[in-house]
């Protein structure tokens, strides 16, 4: 096979994806339209920056170009965010004339449905989501040309019409580039890291208030992380005694995982239905807006607590969340040998791998 992902890198899973199929012997390139805001690595990159309404003509021709090299050089084509070679997906009756495997992998806000989001976790009201609507009605032009949806986890389940049930590979990273600093268990300040990419999705206005009352009675660094490239957030998530991910979202995203393989303790909502779909030794704090400040000053008054966490932490995404480990299920998917089993499942079958 020769795979290309792209056009869009979502917290680096394009990146990480690549990595781990060529890890394992794949031929896979990572093409994008323009940088991501993290700066994560690729191998072609259009440089087509929006907004910039001037470029446009020259925008067309890089991608009409793009579009007949890949065409040509790729049979495989996992496309991110719903976005695939050209615009308003006008390649796919084409790619799949020509018998290409077309597979897209939804990360989110790219299919997650307001009723649906609300009726499984009732905190989604604080976020204002995209038009449902628009969203069936792309899943359903998309459908018609894939040849499979690929999710992180269950909680984007509900969101698929069961024709559509989508395959889960969890989130992926390499160990290999985190050094774990773990917590010093002895340390009576503590420094607390948020790292909001959407504030509203994160519940940051809840941890906000939560920690502003929290230094009424504990020595408290509280850095927020925003606008930074990922060699200079991580430099800040190093610091960290507890890292608060989102409070609002019902389960673990790329930000939780990598702090994990810092050695960071975590605090992130978990529902209880969707704790049940991860590995029972998960070791992350949950934590929703009614019980951010009293899960927080838990830690603070715990550094045994903290350290061993973050020692966990680390250990878990070794063994669930290693690009080089995932890659062999996407690869599976690709070739036609995997079945769409639940998170429970692909997780066991990760930790044989």
């Amino acid at each position: 096979m020769k795979i290309m992902h792209g056009m869009r890198e979502i917290a680096g899973q394009a990146y990480y994806s690549v990595k781990g199929l060529r890890s394992n012997g794949y031929d896979a390139k990572l093409i994008l339209w323009d940088e991501s805001t993290l700066k994560y690595p690729y191998d072609v990159c259009l440089k087509m920056v929006q907004g910039k309404r001037y470029m446009y003509p020259i925008y067309v021709v890089k991608t009409f170009v793009n579009f007949v090299k890949c065409a040509f050089k790729y049979d495989t084509f996992h496309f991110h965010f719903g976005h695939s070679l050209m615009p308003w997906n006008m390649d796919l009756p084409i790619l799949k004339l020509l018998k290409k495997n077309i597979f897209f992998e939804f990360h989110g806000s790219d299919v997650r449905q307001e009723s649906i989001a609300y009726r499984e976790n009732h905190f989604w009201r604080d976020v204002r989501l995209d038009s449902e609507e628009k969203l069936r009605a792309r899943m359903l032009k998309l459908g018609t040309y894939a040849k499979a949806f690929i999710i992180h986890d269950d909680e984007l389940l509900p969101h698929f019409v069961s024709e559509y049930k989508p395959y889960i590979v969890p989130l992926r990273i390499d160990p290999e580039r985190l050094t774990p600093k773990y917590p010093d268990p002895g340390k009576k300040s503590v420094t607390i890291v948020h790292a909001p990419s959407n504030r509203g999705f994160k519940g940051t206005s809840y941890v906000h208030e939560a920690i502003e009352k929290l230094k009424e009675k504990y020595e408290i660094e509280y850095i927020l992380v925003e606008e930074m490239t990922q060699d200079e957030a991580f430099k800040e998530y190093l610091k960290a005694d507890i890292i608060v991910d989102q409070i609002i979202g019902g389960t673990y995203g790329v930000f939780a995982i990598e702090s994990m393989g810092m050695g960071k303790p975590v605090i992130t909502y978990i529902t209880e239905k969707m704790r049940k779909t991860f590995p029972d030794e998960l070791p992350i704090v949950s934590a929703s807006p009614l019980t951010i400040e009293s899960e927080i000053e838990k830690l603070i008054l715990d550094g045994q607590r903290r350290h061993d966490l973050g020692v966990k932490g680390r250990k878990y995404i070794e063994t669930y969340h290693d690009c080089r480990k995932n890659a062999k299920i996407l690869a599976k998917i690709y070739e036609g040998k995997a079945d769409k089993i639940d998170g429970k499942a692909v997780f066991e079958e990760i930790k044989e791998l």
